[in-house]
């Protein structure tokens, strides 16, 4: 029997406009009247997140950063897993010398260490991706509205950034050259300690190898003394991919990469098409 559903949001339970779909606001509703756990897993952080849960009425536990950071229904920490300050300085000295700009997704909010003008450069890069018919130009001016470049930081001293109290979690750029973006991950893939994937083909998102979604699911169910196989877990991209090695009772989305349909149970309809209302009522159709 299901006991937890845990899905991801960009790509799965957001829709082509990235919102969540009427249906599936209803769907997550109703599994909660059957007594299911849902689960936001995402790649996001908190604040991006909360916005959308609470403009939806959607009070759920939520795996933030990739596995970084785990919350409850009230938004508790309850879990976290950062990168160590020392290989983090590595990264950035690493990115740096590749002119790659990324944000650093930290427990007192979003950092960048590059200019306005740069990061405003990469949430452009980031905006072009959800939306690839934009010109950079037009990226730009919708860039500047955005929360994920008006609600940045900018890390003045490097030296007095990480000798603070400062709490690293995740890195995330995105980039027009996908060429650049791939060397970056095999350069970073390579670093001990350090779990590097993608929600997107054009960007890159580094945590520590243990913060992956489904190692941080399966630890958090373990302590709510859920087994494994009471879990069904939904995406659709490559940092979807350890809650599907994790889990058995896994979906693909309909709009999935094939490498995750590859190793999914099932595939439902597209994220277009209210694929994760779709499953979630035929596992509360079997459970009846």
């Amino acid at each position: 029997m299901i006991k937890v559903i845990a899905s991801d949001m960009d790509g799965t339970l957001l829709n082509e406009k990235h919102e969540i779909s009427e249906e599936s606001i209803a769907s997550i509703n109703k599994a909660g009247e059957a007594g299911i756990t849902f689960v936001i897993s995402t790649g996001r952080e908190y604040s991006s997140v909360e916005t959308l849960l609470k403009n939806n009425n959607i009070r759920c536990q939520c795996v933030l950063m990739n596995g970084a950071e785990y919350r409850d229904e009230n938004g508790n920490i309850v879990e976290t897993i950062n990168i160590e300050k020392s290989t983090a300085r590595k990264i950035i000295d690493i990115m740096k010398e590749a002119k790659l700009t990324a944000r650093i997704f930290t427990n007192k909010g979003v950092y960048t260490i590059e200019s306005k003008e740069e990061a405003l450069k990469e949430v452009a890069y980031r905006t072009q991706s959800f939306d690839p018919n934009l010109t950079l130009e037009e990226a730009i001016e919708l860039a500047k509205k955005q929360p994920y470049f008006i609600q940045l930081k900018y890390v003045k001293n490097i030296d007095e950034f990480f000798n603070s109290d400062i709490e690293v979690r995740k890195f995330v750029a995105f980039h027009k050259d996908i060429e650049t973006i791939n060397k970056m991950k095999k350069i970073l893939g390579d670093i001990e300690g350090l779990a590097v994937s993608s929600s997107f083909i054009d960007n890159i998102e580094i945590t520590d190898v243990r913060a992956q979604k489904g190692i941080i699911l399966a630890k958090v169910a373990h302590k709510m003394g859920i087994n494994k196989d009471e879990v069904l877990v939904l995406g659709d991209s490559f940092n979807d991919y350890s809650m599907f090695t994790e889990f058995t009772e896994s979906v693909a989305m309909g709009n999935a990469i094939p490498e995750i349909k590859k190793i999914a149970k099932y595939i439902t309809d597209t994220n277009a098409n209210n694929g994760v209302a779709k499953a979630i009522y035929k596992v509360i159709e079997q459970q009846k």
